[in-house]
């Protein structure tokens, strides 16, 4: 797919996976608005990304409907229509037993992980439909797919986006709209700093990923990476986009499960 000229919107845009995808794009000839709830961090990011292609940095708190017809009205005045959106915005969750997680982190951590992807849509499909053309990539997990303990809200958030990809992709189909699902894994990102920086409750998580990080190495990739690994996924419609092998046995474990259900019921 030549993607030269197209306009990509991408939140969570200053750092980490959001802006490796934007460096990614840039790369592949798209005009790219990178959107962020931190302008310091989006400030910075437009400023080393300007040598790699047109960019629009874009204030925006996901969890807000009323910013996403603001910020995105605003970038297709500047750029254009918007052909691709990636809903990556997210923060990290608490690693705490699920009945220790207070109610109100539950909530703070939804209204981003889940209703940002959900405005986003809302926002932006009506616009796609008009032009019958268009992609989105929503951003999950591997954890959307795999479940671990200790992360249930962050778990519940990335299963939630998985399912809603799906239904999202089943439904605009038939509009020449593509919906793709990343499910990514060991990726090096600043997400326990940027969760902190906007909930200093949750304190501690950016020391518990970093040891995570120095004990795993060798299985983390760059976000630019991960954007190139984007580019291919769209390009090919992919319902899921992964971006580590490895996973692909967990993966196999979750539904080994699902079968050993349906065969328990035949038996």
């Amino acid at each position: 797919m030549d993607f030269r000229g197209q306009v990509a919107f991408i939140t969570g845009g200053a750092s980490g996976i959001g802006r490796g995808m934007a460096e990614a794009f840039l790369g592949a000839g798209i005009k790219v608005a990178i959107a962020d709830v931190d302008d310091s961090s989006l400030a910075q990011a437009a400023a080393s990304l300007q040598s790699h292609g047109p960019v629009l940095p874009l204030t925006l708190n996901v969890a807000d409907r009323a910013q996403w017809d603001q910020a995105t009205a605003q970038a297709e005045q500047l750029l254009g229509p918007i052909d691709i959106l990636c809903n990556n915005a997210g923060v990290a969750g608490l690693t705490r037993p699920v009945e220790e997680i207070p109610i109100a982190e539950w909530r703070w951590l939804t209204d981003i992980n889940l209703y940002g992807v959900v405005h986003g849509l809302q926002c932006s499909i009506p616009r796609m439909k008009s032009r019958n053309r268009g992609h989105i990539v929503n951003t999950s997990s591997i954890g959307g797919l795999v479940p671990l303990p200790r992360f249930a809200e962050y778990m519940a958030s990335k299963h939630a986006v998985v399912g809603l990809s799906g239904a999202a992709r089943a439904e605009l189909a038939a509009f020449g709209i593509g919906v793709s699902v990343l499910c990514p894994g060991a990726v090096r990102t600043s997400l326990g700093e940027t969760t902190i920086r906007q909930r200093p409750a949750r304190a501690g998580l950016a020391a518990a990923r970093g040891d995570t990080v120095k004990a795993q190495a060798w299985r983390y990739i760059e976000p630019v990476e991960v954007g190139r690994i984007v580019l291919k996924g769209i390009a090919a419609n992919q319902h899921f986009i992964f971006t580590h092998t490895e996973n692909r046995a967990e993966v196999e474990a979750q539904f080994a499960a699902m079968r050993a259900g349906f065969e328990a019921i035949s038996a």
